[in-house]
């Protein structure tokens, strides 16, 4: 396991885009990392080849974003977008933190079971540490890239449907 930023980016695009598109954009994104990058997770021991890895990946980092932008974009919310976009991270990063340490052990138990109580603490760690970053570093970036899209127009193109989501009839 690694300290990075890659939980960052699926956060801003549930922010920015909404649930569904940010999931959706997350998702691809991330899909599409793992499978050039080739990642093979150590806990598996190999057994699980990189496009399932990147499935995988593709699920988790879509239910981050859409964890992230349906809180973001919920409109019946009394409290403020700073506050908002801040528990949309924070649950986001919460709920990848779940998944992928329910895939360590999973994977561990599996395949390395020597190794489950080496994986899943350093993960559970090493992703706390990512979460921690990417709930602050999103909501930051949030504040900042908002501005812009609203100035220019890009907001107001994303149908309501997306953005805020799942859509209540009145």
């Amino acid at each position: 396991s690694r300290i990075h930023l890659g939980n960052t980016v699926p956060l801003l695009a549930g922010m920015l885009f909404g649930g569904p598109l940010g999931a959706l954009s997350a998702g691809i994104g991330s899909f599409l990392f793992d499978l050039v990058y080739g990642f093979i997770d150590p806990a598996s021991g190999g057994a699980i080849p990189p496009i399932l890895e990147a499935l995988v990946t593709f699920f988790n980092k879509g239910a981050m974003a859409l964890a992230c932008g349906v809180i973001v974009h919920d409109r019946g919310s009394r409290l403020s977008r700073a506050a908002r976009s801040h528990l949309g991270a924070l649950a986001g990063a919460v709920l990848y933190l779940a998944l992928f340490l329910m895939k360590t052990n999973l994977y561990s138990l599996a395949f390395t079971p020597d190794m489950v109580n080496i994986y899943v603490p350093g993960r559970l760690v090493t992703s706390g540490i990512n979460g921690a970053v990417a709930v602050v570093l999103s909501a930051l970036l949030y504040a900042l890239l908002r501005p812009a899209m609203e100035k220019s127009g890009l907001h107001e193109a994303i149908p309501d449907r997306l953005l805020s989501w799942p859509v209540t009839k009145a």
